[in-house]
């Protein structure tokens, strides 16, 4: 199974989307709010170059855009 990790923005209407659809599936993964935690901004920084949320971490890659993270959750068994 990958290693994920979601990082999001609690107001973010995308983010928001991402997090319904997890939700709704049953799909527990660790999740960091980088809004209420500097640590884990820098932490996303680090990885993906950019504050930009949502962002679903797989495997250390990130990924970006609310649609193309639902997908991703689609097609994978978690």
């Amino acid at each position: 199974m990958p290693v994920l990790t979601f990082y999001y923005r609690p107001t973010c209407p995308f983010c928001q989307k991402v997090n319904r659809y997890l939700e709704q599936h049953g799909i527990i993964i660790p999740m960091k709010d980088i809004s209420a935690n500097l640590n884990n901004r820098e932490e996303l920084v680090r990885i993906g170059g950019k504050q930009q949320v949502p962002c679903l971490v797989i495997d250390g890659k990130a990924v970006y855009e609310s649609d193309d993270i639902v997908a991703w959750l689609r097609g994978h068994k978690l």
